[in-house]
């Protein structure tokens, strides 16, 4: 930490104490007098000031307990060092007191550099913990002048604009009226302070990360030719693959065109489809009407076949023998002899008629036959 600035940790602190600092100050401004104000202030100080000295008295302990712990492991580090030396040394059966002096030695000589490093860590440590308190304690002490002449000049503000008046009507404003107007700026100044504080923060920020930039530039001047060699490698292999995706490109082409081709075939052969299916729905129209008056024909004539059937069955119902071979071959043998007889009976009349006309004729001359 640089003994005349602040980290990142502290700026923040101090901002939350400064705003801490001046949410107490109004708080206070609106229910008390200017005295117990400055004492609520002088509280909120201390306060603030607290708490920053806990927060850099814990972050002492936490880099104190990261610098043991690096020198514990430089320790453990030199130690497993001296016993894979020893262990060498014993493998050549030979011992050599001079260079283990020269390793003591330099051992010494680190430790001796540690403990002056951890001297000047620790002076440069209080001298920045006293340049802190200072300017600390300045701080506070133009923060509590500040907020002071601010308070005053609000009420001188406050005071002027209840007096002022209105050069048309002659009023003056209401109280109400001021007090909005002072909490409208109350409420803009602390907008200004928040866009302050982030202006601060992203300024110091922007030096940080130009920083590294600058040291990243610095650590990759010397790899430059080899990511010369890195991108010509790389520059082939993507050639390569240029290639094989331009040869892959020229056969979707070929592909897209040959599909081209299938599909106007195909559309021309679905127009094709498409005229025929209205020419076959046409006649399928046609024939479904035909269909109809066939089915109305089919109907009629199914009525016509039951209307027989009915009378076929009334005709079998009067007359038995219809349907009967026997009895019809015997009606008919019958019917042939009534016939028959009806003729002889016919004939026998006539014969008798005949025979009654010649008695009848020749009857007068029977007796005289009979008496000859």
């Amino acid at each position: 930490m640089p003994p005349h600035g602040f980290t990142d940790e502290e700026e923040d602190r101090r901002d939350e104490a400064a705003k801490v600092i001046q949410r107490k100050w109004r708080e206070s401004r609106r229910g008390a007098e200017s005295t117990e104000v400055g004492a609520e202030v002088a509280a909120a100080v201390e306060e603030s000031k607290r708490l920053r000295l806990l927060a850099d008295f814990r972050d002492q302990l936490e880099q104190r307990e990261r610098l043991l712990q690096d020198n514990f492991a430089s320790q453990r580090k030199l130690a497993h060092w001296f016993h894979e030396k020893k262990q060498q040394e014993a493998d050549k059966h030979a011992v050599e007191p001079q260079a283990m002096a020269e390793l003591e030695t330099r051992y010494l000589q680190w430790l001796r550099r540690l403990r002056e490093e951890r001297q000047e860590v620790e002076g440069l440590k209080r001298a920045n913990e006293e340049s802190l308190e200072d300017y600390r304690s300045k701080l506070q002490s133009h923060l509590y002048k500040a907020n002071e002449f601010e308070a005053r000049f609000k009420e001188f503000l406050k005071d002027k604009s209840l007096r002022a008046e209105y050069s048309r009507t002659g009023k003056t404003m209401s109280a109400d009226k001021v007090d909005r107007f002072e909490a409208e700026e109350e409420q803009k100044n602390e907008e200004v302070r928040n866009v302050r504080i982030n202006y601060i923060k992203l300024r110091n920020r922007m030096k940080k990360l130009g920083q590294l930039l600058k040291e990243k530039e610095k650590l990759t001047d010397g790899l430059h030719l080899i990511d010369f060699e890195q991108l010509k490698i790389e520059n082939t292999t993507l050639n390569e693959k240029i290639e094989e995706r331009n040869e892959d490109l020229l056969k979707l082409r070929k592909k897209a065109t040959t599909t081209i081709h299938i599909l106007t075939h195909v559309k021309e052969k679905l127009q094709f489809i498409q005229v025929e299916n209205a020419a076959l729905k046409k006649q399928l129209a046609k024939t479904e009407e035909e269909l109809a008056v066939l089915r109305d024909k089919l109907g009629q004539m199914k009525r016509d076949r039951d209307s027989f059937v009915n009378d076929n069955i009334s005709m079998r119902e009067k007359m038995p023998m219809v349907g009967a071979d026997d009895l019809l071959v015997d009606y008919e043998w019958r019917k042939a002899e009534i016939v028959r007889l009806r003729d002889e009976v016919v004939q026998m009349k006539g014969r008798h008629q005949e025979l009654f006309k010649w008695i009848a004729t020749n009857s007068p001359q029977l007796p005289e036959a009979s008496q000859a």
